[in-house]
């Protein structure tokens, strides 16, 4: 029968997991990957539960159809459960390798666990392995329903081997994300195992979704992956708030930059260096810039700053605290290649009433004259 604890905990965790596909739906990137294989498993759990709850209202409810019901949701429930962590596995081995062979190979090796148990439930229906239904059309657990939870449970853990083992290429940020997604799953398994009658295994995984949710998926839709700085979408929306803040908000720069002989990295080192140096790149501006200026990817080799400076002379400041930390890392570095960029900088006037376009194309011409001027002086000293 359905508890009034089970109802509330699948309510309360199908709303937030309805919120959340809302949100994504409207906010992320729809043709990735990471993004599909995260909303596979929000759907997945938002269908998990509604299920759970057509069981449970239907459990010990006399009556052929009641009957059918029964059998048909928990052979459902039974199948389906196991994908949660195929689609985890699937999940985190993306948003560390980011490799679509990878994810194609994996996904043949998970579908035979899932035959399996797939098999098991359905024979469950004549030999009770893994759940039986009574005369009285109430559910029982099977001798064998351990066998299930293994079939739930174990691939999750497949995925802590890859991401130990990748430490260094995971982000903090989504490091702790990844490793404490197993915890509220595994709380809510416990409980239910305990606790018969009461559901939290589908709580827990929503718990485990909004933890991925917050920490992931929604930097995700905000962030370069390559560099970990904001991308090119939070760029415009940034600037064009400052803009469109008027004399409400403090004056403002910004600085745009690209990086000198990028080409010439990547066709005589290969792409692997030409994204080292690049994150080589956002590492510098990082130790000259402060924490609250806005650093973002404006696209491949360029990037931008918007800083809450309102003079000239403190934004040239900036200028030569960065062109000093590139002669910093050159002098340092031992890589085969050196990095220098072309600056393009201007303090925003309100009163030129200039869009975000306009203000971003000023900076693009400054940029270029400066390394220009760079170009010729470099062939002169030669």
């Amino acid at each position: 029968m359905l508890t009034l604890r089970t109802f509330d905990s699948n309510i309360v965790s199908l709303a937030v997991l309805v919120i959340i596909y809302i949100d994504a739906r409207n906010r992320l990137e729809i043709k990735f990957t990471l993004y599909n294989l995260f909303m596979a498993l929000v759907k997945l759990n938002i269908a998990l539960i509604v299920i759970d709850l057509v069981t449970w209202v239907f459990d010990g409810i006399p009556g052929f159809w009641s009957g059918l019901t029964v059998h048909s949701t928990n052979l459902l429930l039974f199948i389906m459960e196991p994908f949660a962590s195929a689609f985890w596995v699937l999940y985190a081995n993306y948003l560390v390798f980011h490799d679509d062979q990878r994810i194609a190979r994996l996904k043949k090796q998970l579908s035979v666990p899932l035959l399996f148990n797939a098999a098991l439930s359905i024979a469950s229906l004549s030999t009770g392995w893994f759940f039986s239904i009574n005369g009285q059309n109430i559910y029982q657990r099977g001798n064998f329903y351990w066998v299930h939870l293994l079939f739930c449970m174990v691939p999750m853990l497949y995925p802590f081997t890859f991401i130990l083992k990748n430490r260094k290429k995971i982000p903090d940020k989504y490091f702790f994300s990844l490793i404490t997604f197993l915890i509220p799953i595994s709380i809510g398994t416990v409980l239910q195992v305990l606790y018969y009658g009461v559901t939290y295994l589908w709580t827990g995984m929503m718990l485990s979704l909004v933890i991925v949710y917050l920490t992931i998926q929604d930097r995700e839709s905000s962030t370069d992956f390559l560099t970990e700085v904001y991308n090119r979408k939070q760029l415009d929306h940034f600037v064009k708030s400052k803009i469109n803040g008027g004399r409400r908000q403090k004056p403002f720069s910004a600085i745009l930059m690209d990086l000198d002989q990028f080409k010439e990295i990547n066709d005589r080192y290969g792409h692997d260096v030409g994204d080292e140096a690049l994150q080589d790149t956002v590492k510098v501006l990082r130790k000259c810039l402060r924490q609250n200026d806005f650093l973002a990817r404006y696209g491949g080799d360029e990037f931008l700053v918007v800083l809450d400076i309102d003079d000239l002379p403190m934004l040239e400041m900036t200028i030569q605290r960065i062109k000093s930390g590139f002669r910093t890392y050159n002098e340092e570095n031992h890589k085969p290649f050196s990095l220098n960029v072309s600056l393009g900088y201007q303090v925003y006037d309100y009163q030129t009433a200039m869009t975000s376009e306009e203000f971003l194309k000023v900076l693009d011409t400054l940029m270029y004259q400066d390394k220009k001027e760079s170009s010729e002086r470099i062939f002169s000293e030669h």
